[in-house]
């Protein structure tokens, strides 16, 4: 894992605490600077993999009777 991912997933724990000026003022300070288009590229990975993540959870009708089939056909096939 390098530098890059590691800053951008300490942002993302932090969420709205996160502050930009903090953050490049910090990475001046330890010569990461150049890093700031990575750490937000990586960033945006996180909340597109966040966004996709919620979309696939999110339980609809279809895929609740889907469900209820599944478990019924295997009881059925079970006896």
């Amino acid at each position: 894992m390098n530098n890059a991912t590691q800053y951008a997933k300490a942002l993302y724990q932090l969420g709205d605490r996160a502050k930009m000026p903090g953050l490049r003022a910090a990475l001046r300070r330890r010569g990461h600077e150049k890093l700031l288009p990575r750490i937000y590229a990586e960033y945006q990975k996180l909340l597109l993999q966040e966004k996709r993540l919620e979309h696939h959870k999110r339980v609809t009708p279809k895929k609740e009777r889907t469900r209820i089939l599944l478990e019924l056909y295997k009881k059925l096939t079970h006896v």
